[in-house]
């Protein structure tokens, strides 16, 4: 048994446990706001805070937070498709790629240790902070009038990035983003929106697939039963993503690219820390 599952409250009502249900509610209106301002889909932030606000175990908040990604992504996509900033070539090449990616991941989540998904997650933050510290300091922003200049072809580039997307996200349960955006920034060479607009697309399709990967498998084997705890926490978790997201992908283009990535890269090395020290 988890240690922590003995010290830390676990949601098992919303009536029962408002307080509880409150706290869970506004870390999704953050993390919504956090996948609309960034592309990533929500997961970034809502996983390592429900391991702050709750015993139950991460594959339960994985499983949680990946139709919350959908949310996230698809209220964000929304507002992107109005301003026309969808790089589309980028979402035709890695949407069969981010299939095949799901299914890999899903059945890798099947066989690691929870605490091993745990320090793996918080990797992966951490090498996003150290990429984003370094676009900031170079203080080189692509100009979106610009020609878009690519490392390797878009397909080779967008099918790599398809699969380790749909991998992540059915592994990790956090919609791919976390590799998107900067694959795309430092790749694909696109500027800060047309970024944020593209990774927010392939995070919604990448998310649903994984959705699809790790809550089939649960339903055939256990039913809906087995899928009650991660229920709950969408629950309360999805009103205030989905007006987060909305919102943030609305501020994309309106407040400054240096100032949000700053803010992006503290949350990123506070969560990456808390990650690795552990609940």
């Amino acid at each position: 048994m988890d240690p922590a599952a003995t010290t830390l409250p676990i949601l098992t009502s919303i009536v029962d446990q408002p307080a509880l249900a409150a706290k869970i509610a506004l870390l999704g209106l953050a993390g919504g706001l956090g996948g609309g301002l960034f592309g990533i889909g929500g997961g970034l932030v809502i996983i390592p805070g429900l391991t702050m606000l709750s015993g139950a175990s991460i594959k339960t908040f994985q499983v949680a937070a990946l139709p919350v990604g959908v949310s996230v992504a698809g209220s964000s996509v929304v507002k992107h498709l109005r301003t026309k900033t969808v790089q589309w070539p980028w979402v035709r090449w890695a949407l069969p790629a981010a299939l095949v990616g799901s299914w890999i991941g899903s059945i890798l989540a099947g066989r690691l240790d929870a605490r091993v998904l745990e320090i793996l997650f918080g990797c992966f933050l951490a090498a996003t902070a150290l990429r984003e510290s370094w676009v900031l300091w170079r203080g080189k922003e692509p100009d979106a009038g610009a020609p878009i200049r690519t490392v390797a072809p878009i397909p080779v580039l967008a099918l790599s990035l398809g699969t380790l997307m749909g991998v992540l996200s059915a592994l990790l349960g956090i919609g791919g983003g976390i590799l998107a955006a900067p694959w795309l920034r430092m790749l694909g060479g696109l500027p800060m929106r047309s970024t944020i607009a593209t990774s927010s697309t392939l995070v919604l399709l990448t998310s649903i697939f994984a959705t699809l990967t790790r809550v089939v498998p649960i339903l055939r084997t256990e039913g809906t039963a087995g899928l009650q705890d991660e229920a709950l926490l969408a629950a309360c978790l999805l009103p205030g993503a989905v007006t987060g997201g909305y919102v943030g992908a609305a501020l994309v283009h309106r407040l400054p690219v240096r100032k949000l990535a700053a803010g992006f890269i503290i949350v990123l090395v506070v969560l990456a820390s808390r990650m690795f020290v552990g609940r």
